[in-house]
């Protein structure tokens, strides 16, 4: 990760700061979550917003930061119970990206790995709630439940940029690390988020 980030580094400091783009982009995330041991768990639905960057690399590459607020969780039954767990987080997408003329516009595709941070949560059911602390204190006594703060996360994506610098796109990601302080047992995240954004000014392509 460190490797990625000074890598990062370098492609911004490439550049003059009149050739970066900068962007707000909203909208949904269909996030679910892994454990293991495992069980049955089903996708929610979350909001995501944020900003983000393009940072021209080499021809058609361009490095495409962003800093998003997300939510992920998942749903599942426990003794005919439907329980919610719903999860915010801050994240910083590092995305490598290359585009090809389509149209008016161009379409691009993308990867790259992502830093999660654990803002707050909470787990409901039938109208009780639980809420969860990003502390990574598994020994913790209190009635909340805990998590650990940072998720290291891989992610790929895919979109459309019009000429009039509105852009549609969709975007898979999972954890790496695991996000569970407790011993004999792992949390994952995963989700799909579908956003609308664009680009103030910069180049139409």
């Amino acid at each position: 990760m460190k490797k990625v980030l000074l890598i990062a580094a370098l492609a911004v400091s490439s550049v003059s700061f009149a050739q970066i783009n900068f962007g707000a982009q909203i909208g949904g995330n269909i996030a679910n979550m892994k454990f293991d041991p495992s069980f049955s768990t089903s996708s929610k639905f979350g909001l995501t917003l944020g900003a983000v960057a393009e940072i021209p690399v080499s021809g058609n590459f361009s490095f495409r930061p962003e800093l998003n607020f997300v939510q992920k969780g998942c749903t599942y039954s426990e003794s005919s119970i439907s329980v919610k767990t719903t999860l915010n987080y801050l994240e910083l997408p590092l995305n490598f990206t290359y585009k090809v003329e389509a149209g008016s516009g161009n379409l691009f595709f993308g990867a790259g790995p992502s830093i999660g941070f654990g803002m707050s949560g909470k787990i409901s059911a039938e109208g009780i709630s639980q809420s969860i602390k990003f502390d990574g204190n598994a020994s913790a006594t209190d009635d909340a439940s805990h998590l650990k703060s940072i998720d290291f996360g891989f992610g790929l994506l895919a979109g459309y940029k019009m000429s009039n610098n509105l852009s549609f796109s969709l975007g898979y990601s999972t954890s790496l690390s695991d996000i569970d302080p407790y011993d004999g047992s792992t949390t994952k995240n995963n989700g799909i988020a579908i956003k609308v954004g664009y680009m103030f000014g910069g180049a139409k392509k």
